[in-house]
């Protein structure tokens, strides 16, 4: 069975451009060895996480990642089964939000993509990507 879960965290720490390179890199790496897909959005010391796979896969890496120091207030937002893969296409990517952003065009142009097949659950993910993003290029 599939599932996927949602969740938004403070980073414990300001993190360098580099810190985040190696992290998007070791989380790639996890997720595809467990056939995990999905997307990692960070801002202003925010994650946005969205995990999809096998029902015990996402729940125990959720719970890696709930262990792991350098994540506070951890919140889930969505953590339901599904019957697809939302974000199958995308190819866990990972965008830093700012306000010249290549990667932040690419998501928006996925996101629309998906809001097109409308898909009530898709259509939830995309709307709570859209807000978590709005808000943090609001802080700018």
């Amino acid at each position: 069975m599939l599932k996927t879960i949602c969740y938004i965290s403070d980073s414990c720490q300001e993190e360098s451009l580099d810190t985040l390179k190696a992290l998007y890199s070791k989380a790639k790496n996890n997720n595809s060895k467990y056939n995990i897909t999905g997307i990692l959005i960070y801002s202003n010391s925010n994650f946005l996480q969205v995990l999809e796979g096998d029902q015990t896969s996402v729940d125990a890496t959720f719970k890696r990642i709930s262990l792991d120091r350098r994540h506070r207030n951890i919140f889930k937002v969505i953590n339901i089964d599904i019957q697809q893969r939302i974000f199958e296409d995308y190819n866990f990517g990972f965008t830093i939000v700012n306000n010249n952003n290549k990667e932040l065009d690419s998501l928006y142009e996925y996101l629309e993509w998906l809001r097109k097949a409308d898909n009530t659950l898709a259509n939830k993910v995309v709307n709570m990507v859209e807000n978590f993003i709005a808000q943090k290029t609001a802080k700018h």
